[in-house]
């Protein structure tokens, strides 16, 4: 009977546990579907209350004006009220303007109007032959050189009259090659420093 017994117990045992197998089974994810759903609900609720928290920070932000210098408020101040702080305002600072110095010209060399002792002279008129430099002021002294035309010279000393009394005039003069010597005054011109030509 035991035996009989023990077969009857195996087979009513078994399906019992088949039925909680499949209760567990069914039960478990059950219990995720749960467990997710309410944490979905809360992520939920969280982001909700997150972009209200937003909504009212940003109702409550006073937009401020912005200060430009050098300008007065448009509202008079109530100075007459008691506890209240008035606002300082800064001074307007106003810079001199710094004055820009007008460049100054620099003058225009002007021609002289006649030869003199230390100014410059030019030789013309000579028709390209050029002007004969001499050892004194008179055709009848030595010839030293020849300044050729267009040549600017510098006036050492003069006006001397002719040694022999002709009608020139003399005037004792430095080339460009330094070479001094007497030339007449018909051929010279007074002219600037050859520098400023």
């Amino acid at each position: 009977m035991t035996d009989w017994h023990d077969q009857k117990t195996r087979q009513t045992r078994r399906p019992r546990r088949l039925e909680e197998v499949r209760s567990t089974e069914i039960g478990l994810p059950i219990a995720w579907i749960l467990i997710g759903s309410l944490s979905g609900l809360i992520i939920i609720g969280l982001v909700g209350l997150g972009i209200v928290n937003i909504i009212r920070k940003q109702s409550n932000v006073i937009p401020t004006p912005s200060v430009i210098p050098g300008l007065a408020p448009t509202q008079p101040v109530d100075e007459s009220a008691p506890g209240k702080a008035t606002p300082t305002i800064p001074p307007v600072v106003t810079l001199e303007p710094t004055l820009t110095p007008s460049p100054t010209a620099t003058p225009l060399p002007t021609v002289p109007v006649a030869l003199e002792p230390g100014g410059y002279a030019k030789i013309v008129g000579t028709g390209d032959a050029g002007l004969s430099m001499r050892a004194g002021p008179g055709t009848n002294n030595a010839r030293l050189t020849v300044v050729a035309e267009d040549s600017v010279v510098l006036i050492l000393d003069g006006p001397r009259a002719d040694e022999n009394l002709q009608e020139f005039v003399w005037w004792f003069i430095r080339d460009e090659n330094d070479n001094e010597g007497w030339t007449v005054q018909e051929f010279l011109e007074p002219a600037l420093p050859p520098e400023a030509q």
